[in-house]
């Protein structure tokens, strides 16, 4: 017995380094609370002369305009883009227009490094375009992606639930096989709680070499969660790596607090809005939940597109009872029903479930899922017409005309779960169930 309970200490030691039980102890806790306020130091991730951390992230208008973002060391001041229409032909370089990046040093505790940042605007349309960024000091290798085009047309993107812990060791494996089962998906959405501590740079270095030249090759959509979020003072404060990280679109509220958190990005026929949960569990005042729902009430007046997809954190339905964010259902459920939402992609209970054949009439299908290897408990629902758990997952969402396909993956590859909506005049979206495993 001794020798057994010895070697499974052993065994539980080597699994926490990796990062796959951490959070297990006290999981009440950190689930609906944020992460730690203490900003630790880098342990693996020094940034260097050259680029590193290169990512997309989502523009207003996918189809001109393309966004990217990186880091250097402390000692690289003035940076550049230089991006050219691709061509197989290596001599293209000879046409790459540079452009200097938006550069802005940044200190926390021990750590000192540059974030740069590049808007491109005026781009063409269902164009592939290649770039690489950095200075004389050292270049990123040259990159692709591929502006979305102008008009409604098929429209494919992946969804992933909170990668948060276990990043490296167990998420990288999942943003990779998704990607390689979708490489030309116009966006990724991550569903929030990217990291465990929102001020830890070890952690945020994790989550970007997991997804590597991914995330410099295919648009990412970030919206936050609890984890990104810290409470020094016992208020809620967004990660000081967000901003600096992700560049996303201005056209949100105007709210400093739900600056680079509220947005929405129009792709081929198809609105995709980003909401902040955090700050409607966790508002400061009444003022700022009701700025956020009257903007999503102009957003979605106003939009031209067929489909409507949203994505936020703490769900509207939750995987295990106790669990109810009860600000976000009164809130944003009945936004949701009055302007027919399709379909809202969550976080937050680490379990996949997903409904609508019991919450009918109004037709929006409700997902909730985690990517990531910290699991809950979930049971049998109400709401849902399917719950599971302690699974990786996932999901790959294809739009086309009149119909929404949609393929809930195991970190395997494996198919788990689909459905389909398909649009109908003046009635709800029809719901059939797919192939489950």
């Amino acid at each position: 017995m001794e020798k057994k309970t010895i070697a499974r200490r052993k065994f539980l030691s080597r699994f926490l380094q990796t990062g796959a039980l951490l959070p297990l102890a006290g999981a009440a806790t950190l689930a609906r609370g944020a992460a730690t306020t203490t900003a630790l130091p880098a342990t693996g991730y020094t940034a260097t002369d050259l680029p590193d951390r290169i990512i997309l992230t989502i523009t207003k208008d996918p189809a001109t305009s393309a966004t990217i973002n990186w880091r250097t060391g402390s000692g690289v001041t003035s940076t550049f883009l230089e991006y050219a229409t691709a061509d197989a032909h290596p001599e293209f370089v000879k046409n790459a227009t540079r452009i200097a990046a938006q550069s802005e040093p940044f200190k926390l505790d021990t750590l000192h490094v540059v974030y740069h940042r590049i808007t491109l605007t005026g781009l063409h349309p269902s164009t592939l375009y290649t770039y690489r960024v950095g200075s004389d000091n050292g270049w990123s290798e040259w990159l692709q992606f591929q502006t979305a085009a102008a008009t409604p047309r098929k429209t494919s993107f992946i969804y992933l639930g909170d990668a948060q812990v276990g990043i490296r060791p167990f998420w990288s494996r999942v943003i990779r096989k998704a990607y390689a089962q979708l490489p030309d998906a116009q966006v990724i959405i991550h569903a929030g709680d990217l990291v465990n501590r929102a001020n830890n740079d070890d952690e945020w270095g994790q989550w970007f070499e997991a997804g590597g030249y991914i995330h410099g090759s295919i648009p990412s959509l970030v919206t936050p969660g609890n984890h990104e979020y810290t409470h020094e003072d016992g208020q809620p404060h967004l990660s000081l790596f967000w901003k600096q990280q992700f560049s996303l679109p201005g056209n949100g509220t105007g709210n400093e607090q739900l600056e680079g958190s509220v947005f929405y990005a129009d792709i081929q026929g198809v609105r995709f809005i980003s909401l902040n949960t955090m700050m409607m569990e966790e508002a400061t005042s009444d003022s700022l939940i009701d700025t956020q729902k009257k903007w999503l009430e102009d957003t979605l007046a106003k939009n031209p597109n067929k489909w409507t997809v949203v994505t936020m954190h703490h769900p509207v339905f939750s995987t295990k009872k106790g669990r109810y964010n009860e600000k976000v259902r009164t809130h944003f459920k009945p936004i949701f029903d009055q302007y027919k939402v399709d379909i809202v992609l969550q976080g937050h209970d680490h379990a996949y479930g997903r409904g609508m054949q019991q919450i009918a009439p109004y037709g929006t299908a409700y997902v909730v899922s985690v990517s990531g290897s910290k699991m809950y408990e979930h049971e049998k629902m109400e709401w849902a017409d399917i719950v599971a758990g302690h699974l990786q997952l996932y999901h790959l969402i294809t739009i086309e005309d009149d119909t929404l396909a949609f393929h809930s993956h195991l970190a395997t590859g494996a198919l788990f779960d689909s459905f389909t909506l398909q649009k109908r005049r003046n009635k709800p979206n029809r719901f059939t169930e797919g192939k489950r495993k």
